[in-house]
Parts: structure tokens; sequence; C-alpha cells
């Protein structure tokens, strides 16, 4: 029977031996070892992050980040005469913390604001906790509507300004946000799935290691959130004086003064002044390791305000702040002291500035004639130099016209007047079709035509060849010459006299030639001097390079090049090319180009005995702190004599140069002459492309026997320098002697 005790499978030991052998330990050891690794690691972590983890939390928490702020400083102004051309202002903006004027409050600053009213036992109380989030509401709300009322600003206008600024700022947490969590795989990484044992790992060590997230962290804010923005960016002195009195009705709303560039004077030297305005996004920098920004730091674009950068400029003052890990202020404090700028005061008079830009503006058509009327009649102009001989000529309307008065000795400049001109507060508080128009103005009103305008001078520039004649022993003063009307061909090279009444200016000498503006005289001084010597007499005199003015963008004009014009090197056809060359630059053409303060500088040193003034704008007094700094040296500005040049030569000169306006056969007696006064000076009529008018200048010096002034006059495409520039410099002139500043 199976079930009887005898049964084999009962029996305690077989053929085969024990019928369940004992099991090997390894495998228990096996599983033991893993068990306590396992532990070991997991008590490792536990240890870990109970030792070590708490330090690095509290760090985190106490992580703090400087950052520093410019505080305006108030930049110098600039003063002519007493008068004030440019100054900064103090306004007032309004600004609001940006969890002031979220459309809805952010939970963890309402958490915040409930924590510093109700106390622990308070906080359980679920209607007084509703109730105290209702008054923080209404009290936002509130706070609004007092900035609306005390500004005169509709609630709708100041609504929608505080939900632009939170849009912005939303952008800018959302993008930062976005970088700091990642982007979400691709789909080429969302095909690579990994294997269950290493997705097995990566979620057991994510189990071990990476702590739960708290909806309260998942959010990075940024410093924007905690700051304050611009709501109103100029409020009046009374609605200030009322935020700042009662701050319990303006909750998270603060007044900061701010500085602004304002030009009381308008469009009064404008060129001269310049402009001085916030930086624009490619002129930000580290400005002493802090970044420059929009409402601290303006930059100079030209004019004064420019070149005397250095000294107008205040040095702003910078303000650490101190944030916690959210961004929020945990201290604020001033580590530099802001100082203003120093003032400067330019050389000019306020009141022949004044005369000189009504002159342009008449001349330009921008104003009614009042001070410009004919004084020039067709029967009043017999028997004057050949400009006057044609019949009355077409008005011309020039495109531009520019205005030197500089003292002679010095070179301090009195007017630098510049046309077209505009008005600076355009670069504060232009409107847009202020500035459609200006842009759209095809005369170019920015440009400086005292600096940055180069014409032909034609025959001012007479002046440069008789000074080389003289120089090199081609001309004499007395030396006669039999005028003809024109040179070699009556086709060509002639005089105007010639053209219209076909005869020449007879014999005349250095003197009558200057008068009379003799072309064919000074064409055949030029052939003879030579293209290399007028060249050379030509750089010497200051021409083709800058005369130092302190003002920014000058330009220097161009002078034709001698090239290889040696009769020994060069062959017939470069011979002929620079003969040509030489004789337009005796009349001032060719490819020649000069600045008005370029002639002015030329006046001055026939004038003043033979030295090149460098001119200035900005007086010396004008940087200084205290009387005692001002430096009362008659000839402080740098000035230098030209070599070469005897004072019998400059006699000629002068003596040329009265007679053109104080002889009758002079060009400009019948419009520059004045009585009372001796005025020495040149007329010029400069050709340009065929079809436009030519330019018109007048270049001189008063008074002639004992020389102050220098004056120069050029209206570009204005038409004869006699008929145009000339009646400009007679008002000038006569404004001049009126008011004494000649004695």
């Amino acid at each position: 029977m199976l079930n009887t005790l005898n049964n084999s499978i009962f029996s305690t030991a077989d053929e085969r031996g024990e019928f369940i052998a004992p099991g090997s330990s390894l495998r228990l050891w096996l599983i033991g070892g893993l068990f306590t690794v396992a532990a070991v690691a997991v008590m490792s972590r536990l240890a870990w992050v109970q030792t070590q983890l708490p330090a690095d939390y509290l760090a985190s928490l106490t992580t703090t980040t400087v950052e520093e702020e410019l505080i305006p400083a108030r930049d110098g102004r600039i003063l002519a005469d007493s008068m004030v051309l440019a100054a900064d202002r103090e306004k007032y903006v309004v600004q609001l913390h940006y969890r002031w004027l979220q459309k809805t409050a952010d939970p963890g600053w309402m958490k915040l604001q409930i924590r510093q009213r109700l106390s622990r036992e308070e906080r359980r109380d679920s209607a007084l906790l509703e109730k105290t989030r209702q008054q923080i509401r209404a009290e936002r709300d509130a706070s609004l509507q007092a900035v609306a009322d005390s500004t005169n600003t509709s609630l709708t206008e100041l609504t929608a300004r505080c939900e632009r600024i939170e849009q912005r700022v939303q952008r800018i947490s959302d993008s930062v946000n976005r970088r700091l969590q990642g982007s979400a795989p691709n789909a080429e990484e969302e095909e690579e799935t990994p294997g269950f044992l290493l997705r097995w790992a990566s979620a057991l060590r994510e189990t071990l290691t990476t702590p739960p997230k708290r909806e309260d962290l998942t959010h990075v804010p940024v410093k924007e959130e905690e700051s304050w923005h611009t709501v109103l960016d100029e409020v009046s002195d009374a609605a200030a004086a009322q935020i700042l009195e009662h701050p319990e009705l303006f909750q998270g709303v603060r007044v900061v003064a701010e500085m602004r560039r304002t030009y009381p004077a308008h469009d009064l030297a404008g060129h001269l002044v310049g402009a001085r305005t916030k930086p624009t996004d490619a002129d930000r920098s580290l400005k002493d390791g802090v970044m420059v920004n929009q409402d601290t730091v303006r930059i100079g674009r030209f004019g004064v305000e420019k070149s005397y950068s250095h000294r107008l400029n205040g040095v702003p003052g910078v303000q650490q702040t101190v944030r916690d890990r959210r961004q929020r202020i945990v201290s604020s404090e001033v580590t530099r002291k802001p100082v203003s700028g120093r003032d400067v005061v330019l050389t000019i008079d306020v009141k022949l500035q004044t005369l000189a830009e009504q002159l342009l503006a008449e001349s330009l058509g921008d104003a009614e004639r009042t001070l410009l009327v004919p004084s020039v009649t067709e029967e009043s102009m017999q028997h004057v130099e050949s400009e006057f001989l044609s019949p009355p000529e077409p008005a011309h309307i020039p495109v531009g016209g520019s205005v030197v008065i500089m003292e002679a000795d010095s070179g301090r400049i009195a007017v630098a007047a510049s046309a077209p001109d505009f008005d600076l507060s355009m670069f504060t508080d232009g409107s847009e079709a202020q500035w459609k128009a200006v842009n759209g103005d095809t005369r170019q009103p920015f440009v400086s035509r005292c600096t940055s305008m180069a014409l032909p001078p034609g025959s001012t520039f007479k002046i440069v060849t008789a000074i080389a004649g003289l120089q090199t022993g081609v001309l004499t003063p007395e030396m006669p010459f039999s005028c003809r009307g024109y040179l070699s061909n009556p086709d060509e090279h002639r005089c105007l006299i010639y053209r219209l009444d076909g005869r020449g200016h007879d014999t005349v000498k250095l003197r009558s030639a200057m008068a009379q503006s003799c072309n064919v005289y000074f064409f055949d001084a030029a052939r003879r001097i030579g293209i290399g010597p007028l060249v050379q007499w030509t750089d010497r005199l200051g021409f083709g390079q800058e005369t130092g003015i302190d003002l920014p963008f000058e330009q220097s004009g161009t002078v034709p090049s001698a090239g290889s014009a040696s009769a020994g090197t060069a062959n017939d056809a470069a011979r002929l090319r620079f003969e040509r060359e030489a004789l337009g630059l005796g009349i001032g053409q060719s490819r020649l180009t000069v600045t008005p303060v370029q002639m002015a500088r030329l006046l001055a040193f026939v004038s003043n005995g033979g030295w090149l003034v460098t001119p200035h704008i900005v007086s010396h007094e004008g940087t200084a702190r205290q009387a005692s700094d001002v430096d009362e040296s008659p000839f402080r500005t740098k000035r230098r004599r030209v070599p070469g040049v005897t004072t019998e030569t400059l006699t000629a000169i002068r003596e040329g140069l009265l007679a053109a306006v104080e002889e009758p056969m002079g060009t400009g007696f019948k419009t520059v002459r004045l009585p009372g006064v001796t005025i020495a000076g040149k007329t010029g009529t400069a050709e340009t492309a065929p079809g436009k008018p030519d330019h018109a200048w007048f270049v001189g010096y008063v008074p002639a026997d004992d020389p102050r002034y220098v004056v120069v006059v050029v209206l570009e495409h204005g038409g004869s320098g006699s008929r145009a520039a000339g009646p400009i410099a007679k008002e000038l002139v006569k404004s001049l002697l009126q008011r004494g500043l000649m004695n």
C-alpha cells in the first residue's frame, strides 16, 4: 500500500541518498548583500541630507544680489551774454510699484501683506482673512484713482498704461522662466526611448534625490516684478507735492525727480549750441562699471553739447540696491553722490547773432523782408564793376547761408549763424509733425554751414593768389597789366565785363585788379606762379585742413593736388592740365572748396599782421569755477605766424581790399560801403554746376584802419556776391557801429 509506513517514499534513505538536499547559502548572502548595499546607500543619502543640505538650503535662502543704479546729475548750462541757451530743468515723474499696478494681485504678495496686517491667531479667522484681502484690493484701486485725480489724468488712460507695463514685465518673466526650466524634448529625443532598466534606474534616482515640487517655487521672480515703473513721465509741481505730502493716500506710489534738457532760446544759435539726448541702444555702454540707462545719462549729439561734453556732463551718483532671492529689496544705499557739470559760456554776441539769423532767414525766404531792402538799382550801377554791368538778374533764393563774425586778433567768434535753422526743443519734446517737416526739408537744415559747408570761394580767393604772387616775385604792387577782357582765347578765361560789354579793364595794377575783381589779371598771375607754388601757399594759409575750431564735424575742404607739375618731368598734356588747374585755382574755382570759417581765418591773417588764429566759440572764463581761474592773457588762444609773408605784401593786399569797398570802382562800393566806418573786403561770385545759380560771397574786416572784426557772408546758390551777400554784410557792420562794438 502506498500509504503504509513501510512505503519507500517515507524512507529516510534510499539508494539515491537524501530525497531533498540542503540548499546553497550563496544566494542568501547575495540577497543580504544587496539589501545591505541598498540600506547603506539610503542611510548615506539620509545622513548627507541631514548634515549637508540644511546648510545649502540656508545659503540659498540667504543669497542676495547687488545691483547698482545711476543717480542723475545736473549737466552744466550753456550761456551767452547772460542768456541761458541750454540748461537742465528738474521734472517729476510718478512711479508705481509693480505689485500695486497689477490687475490681479500676486498671491505671494497678497499673503505677505496679510501677514504684515494680521497676527497668526487672526489669520485663522477665514472671514477676517477675506475682509483683509478685500481691503487691500480697495486700497490698490483707491491709490490708482488718487493718482489720476491729482495729476488730471483719466483713470482709463492710467489703467491702460499699467496694463502695458504689466504685459511687458510678464513677457520678461515668461522668457526668463522658460530658459530656466528648459525646453521640451524634441521629436528625436522622444523616439529614443530608454530601456526598462535605464528607466527604472532613472525613476529610482529621481525618487531618492529630487525634492517634492512646491507650487510657490515653480515661478522664478524677476527684478522687474519687485521694482518701480514710471506711469506718468512728467507731472506738475503741485501734483508732485500732493503725492509727497500724503503718502497714506498714495500707497505703492512714489515721485522721482529727473533732469530734463531744455533750450529756452529755441532756434537761436541752434547749430552752435547743439543737443543732448538720451542714449540709444547703440550708445549703451558701461560707465564706471555701471550700465548706462536712458533716465540718467544723456549724450551730446552736435555743437557745443558734443564738443564740450567732458565739461558739461555731470557725474552721476551710484545707488547700491541689495535684493533677496525673491528680488525683494533688502537694503538701498547711495555709495556715490552726484556731481553737477560745469557751465560753458559762448563767445557769441546774442543781439548780433539774432540779427545775422534774421538776415539769413529773409534771404532764404523763411521770413518777411524787413531788414534787407533793395539798395541797388539799375541806374545806380552805371560805371561800377563788371558784376553790376549786367541787367538786373532774377532774384535767386539761396539754398542755405552762413555768417561768421570773428575777432581778428584772438579768433573769438562773435557770430556763427547758419540757415536754414531748426528748433532745438524738438530733441526733447518735438512732435512727429515737427520732425517730419525738418527731415523733409531738402535744404539740409541740420548741416552747420559755418564749419561743415565747403564751397568754391570764387573771387574772394584772389587774396591768396595775390599773396602767392607777391611772395614769389611774380607780382609787385605797381606792376601794370593790360586787361583786354580775356587771357589768350576770346572764348575762355575771360572777365565778366568782356562777356557782357565786349571790353576789358584796360591797364590795372594789383590794387585796382582786386578792387574790380579782374579775372584776367589773376589768370595771368596764376599761370606765371604755377600750380606747385600756388598750392603750397594755399596749404600754408590753412586751406585743405581743419581750423581747429572747438565745434565737431568740421570739414577741411579740398585743395587741388600739385602732382608732378615740373616742366622737366611732365609731358605736354600734363603741363597743360596743370596750367589749366592753376588758372582755375587762381580765381577760386577748379576743385578748390573752402568753409566760411576758413575764409574768416584768412581775412584775420591779412588784418592782424600775419597771424593764423584758431577760431573758438567757447569763452575761456566760461569753464572757470572762480574768477581767479580765468586766464586773462590777450592771446590765450593758439595762433601761429605764417613764415615768409612780408609786411609789404600784407599792406598791398589791404590796400586792394579797401579799394574794393571804399572806391567807386570797387565791387562792394554800392552795396557794402557804409558812412562812418571804413570797410575792407572782397566780393565773390563762385560758379557752380551748369543750370544752377552761383554762390555769393563777401569777406572783409572792420574798421579797415584798425581791424577788429572779420565778417564773412556766404549764400549757397545765392547769385551775385555784391548783390546778395554784400547787403547782409552792410547791415551787420551797421549794427556793430551802432552798438559801439568797434570803439
